[in-house]
């Protein structure tokens, strides 16, 4: 049955209790920017403190956990080292799997790809237990901009470093979690926004993940998405893919215009040009993903764009500097060639898309084998 009005206070406290104790159990999201918004106040529950837990749980990444409310909505806040978690699941194990879960999530944000800084601040989650509770909470934190995300299906948003999810079950609702913690990530660390195709396809690269039997916490593995590698190969059969140029130059919103298949196959496109970027042709453009990257948290992005050769034209450096989407960042530090990135690019999802390798994308490897090698 639906769950609209959260757990009963006489189960938030036994909620609390496993969170304590807690190890991980064992999609497509929308971002937005907006103002932020008056959060939910916590409720105070005693002896919930880390200090009052015993020395053989040392060990949880929990640091507090308290009750909580938002109108009607009764649930359970969880702080740890780096976030800050409100969760009205009806399951108490899913609730606990939280905590490992995010630590988790941020520490491959920070060195799934290249080496990166912690957050500067506390980031924020609400896992709602319903769509009904999440589809309040969404008008609440958007006003006027929520229509949309309404419309859409299963999913969930970030707005000004909060993500806002719902219950879709254990897996899927991690792996948006995971996706969204990017954006989170993203938002509050980076000081230079990364363009659409790029900051997406990351979230996309970080949703992959194994949840071993009786392990604490999750194992993060960037191929181990059949998810998008199915859709991938479905969009392709049906002759739904995008040009790379077309991807670079859309958004997950512009897509999802054409239709909800289209959106998925721009996610599933773009997951896959993250993997391109790491270990295509020969591993050539992980320098310049790195470089890129380091220059977003500093950023330096605008002065690399002004003082690169691969856009010597005044008019083009500024159309650069203004742009969120397009071929800019790739020409000034991935390839000033486009036309030949973008056949690599061709060459490694055809090889993607003629592969069948589901045993080896379900052990977290990639399903074409050593990837491409360099070709001019």
């Amino acid at each position: 049955m639906p769950y609209a009005d959260g757990v009963l206070l006489t189960s938030i406290r036994r909620l609390a209790a496993l969170v304590a104790v807690s190890g991980a159990c064992s999609a497509v999201a929308a971002s937005c920017t907006s103002a932020p918004a008056a959060r939910p106040a916590p409720v105070a529950a005693p002896g919930t403190s880390r200090g009052a837990l015993p020395a053989s749980l040392a060990v949880s990444p929990v640091v507090s956990t308290r009750e909580w409310r938002w109108t009607s909505v009764q649930g359970l806040e969880v702080e740890t080292a780096h976030w800050t978690i409100r969760s009205s699941l009806r399951s108490a194990t899913f609730t606990g799997s939280l905590p490992a879960f995010y630590e988790a999530a941020l520490r491959n944000y920070r060195n799934g790809l290249v080496s990166l800084p912690e957050p500067p601040r506390q980031l924020e989650a609400c896992v709602f237990g319903t769509r009904e509770e999440w589809s309040r909470y969404t008008e609440h934190r958007l006003g006027s901009d929520a229509a949309p995300y309404l419309k859409m299906g299963r999913g969930g948003f970030t707005s000004g470093g909060e993500a806002v999810l719902y219950d879709i079950g254990p897996r899927d609702t991690l792996a948006i979690a995971a996706h969204e913690g990017w954006h989170q990530y993203s938002q509050t660390t980076l000081r230079y926004s990364l363009p659409v195709w790029l900051e997406e396809g990351i979230a996309c690269f970080m949703e992959g993940f194994r949840q071993p039997k009786d392990a604490a916490e999750p194992i993060f593995l960037p191929w181990r998405n059949p998810e998008r590698y199915a859709e991938l190969r479905t969009a392709a059969r049906k002759g739904r893919l995008a040009t790379l140029r077309e991807v670079l130059e859309g958004s997950p919103q512009q897509f999802l215009e054409t239709s909800r298949d289209a959106q998925l196959a721009y996610y599933a496109q773009v997951w896959a040009l993250v993997h391109y970027i790491r270990d295509g042709e020969g591993g050539r453009y992980r320098a310049g993903l790195e470089s890129m990257l380091s220059d977003a948290v500093s950023g330096a992005i605008p002065a690399r764009i002004r003082s690169s050769p691969a856009i010597p034209d005044a008019r083009a450096r500024r159309l650069a500097l203004d742009a969120k989407a397009g071929i800019w960042l790739i020409k000034v530090y991935l390839d000033d060639d486009y036309e030949r990135f973008e056949r690599g690019y061709d060459r490694f999802v055809g090889s993607l898309i003629e592969s069948n390798a589901w045993d080896r994308v379900m052990r977290g490897e990639s399903p074409i084998g050593d990837d491409l090698p360099a070709k001019p």
